[in-house]
């Protein structure tokens, strides 16, 4: 069965894909978020995004499972709690928003967002007052519409989660809990509006030990030296996957 239905892929695409979930979860250890920026757009452009977004969640699972469970002992749950009631309204809206939009302009949009993302980054985005509630469920929601249409929902969070000035133990702790968040609230969203595919599933289930072994060789590097570059590192692959993903899309 698995054979059948990855014969629908040719070489190309696997090798990509492959490529895709290996430099994300690269970056996710490496950087610490940011692995749907790289692959989701990819991905997008091997396949569809409504694929894209559907296979990138399942490939996260295994790492969710990993890191969820010391995470949740460090985060403050005043703040993430009224963030993951609003993912709820808003990763909806952002599903429907998937599923209603046309192939090429899903393309378009999900890296013209990466690159708006990584300028935030780049920017070293602050906001202000972000330690109030209205600003969380604001967040949320926003995160919420973004992730559901493009996967890519984390980096605004993120921004917001950093602006806090929590000690860096909490906000780690805070980041892991609402991308963990995200994909799970996600997930049943995508298998209601009929996105989760058994090619999904097989291929997501085949890239989640890449995902997981790069993952691993980020933090590796991360801790053997590496921080010394990594933000502009990151920042670069970052803006040139979204460029290169945004051209092909466009010619």
């Amino acid at each position: 069965m698995i054979f059948s239905e990855l014969g629908g892929f040719d070489l190309t695409q696997l090798l990509l894909a492959a490529v895709a979930v290996f430099i994300g979860g690269f970056l996710r250890g490496f950087v610490g978020f940011g692995g749907a920026l790289v692959i989701i757009p990819v991905m997008a452009l091997a396949f569809t995004p409504k694929f894209a977004v559907a296979l990138h969640a399942i490939t996260e699972l295994p790492g969710i499972v990993q890191l969820l469970p010391t995470a949740v002992r460090h985060c403050a749950r005043k703040t993430v709690l009224p963030m993951i009631l609003a993912l709820l309204i808003g990763t909806p809206l952002g599903v429907y928003v998937l599923t209603a939009v046309d192939t090429e302009t899903m393309r378009i949009v999900i890296s013209a967002l990466v690159l708006i993302m990584v300028g935030m980054l780049a920017g070293n985005t602050r906001i202000v007052y972000a330690a109030g509630m209205r600003v969380s469920v604001i967040g949320g929601i926003v995160g919420g519409i973004i992730q559901g249409a493009a996967g890519i929902g984390g980096p605004p969070l993120v921004a917001l989660l950093l602006s806090r000035g929590d000690d860096p133990t909490t906000t780690r702790g805070n980041i892991v809990v609402m991308m963990s968040s995200m994909v799970l609230v996600a997930l049943p969203i995508l298998w209601i509006y009929g996105l989760i595919s058994v090619r999904a599933l097989i291929l997501g289930g085949l890239a989640a030990p890449v995902y997981l072994l790069a993952t691993y060789l980020g933090s590796r590097y991360f801790r053997t030296g590496g921080s010394d570059i990594y933000r502009i590192v990151a920042l670069s692959i970052l803006a040139l996957t979204a460029v290169s993903t945004l051209f092909f899309s466009l010619v």
